[in-house]
């Protein structure tokens, strides 16, 4: 008998949130390397400042928390439902 393994999927609202922390650490990432590059080729093009970056990272990562906590949310009520 092949093994069953626990697989849940995303529900809406951490699809959204992890879509949302996709798209805001490309979006940090996206900055580091613009910043490089204006340091490296002296290019004259827009950049987010420090504060930028740092909302941009801090709103990234309240998005993975929020998928973190629901997902430990979901998985704690699946073995409490389990066991009864």
């Amino acid at each position: 008998m092949p093994n069953k393994q626990n697989h849940i999927g995303f529900a809406g609202g951490e699809r959204i949130a992890m879509a949302l922390f996709i798209f805001l650490f490309g979006l940090y990432v996206l900055n580091i390397l613009i910043g490089k590059a204006i340091i490296v080729f002296g290019w004259k093009i827009c950049h987010i400042g420090n504060v930028g970056e740092f909302l941009i990272l801090l709103a990234a990562s309240v998005a993975f928390i929020i998928v973190a906590l629901h997902r430990e949310a979901v998985e704690m009520s699946k073995r409490t439902s389990d066991k009864q």
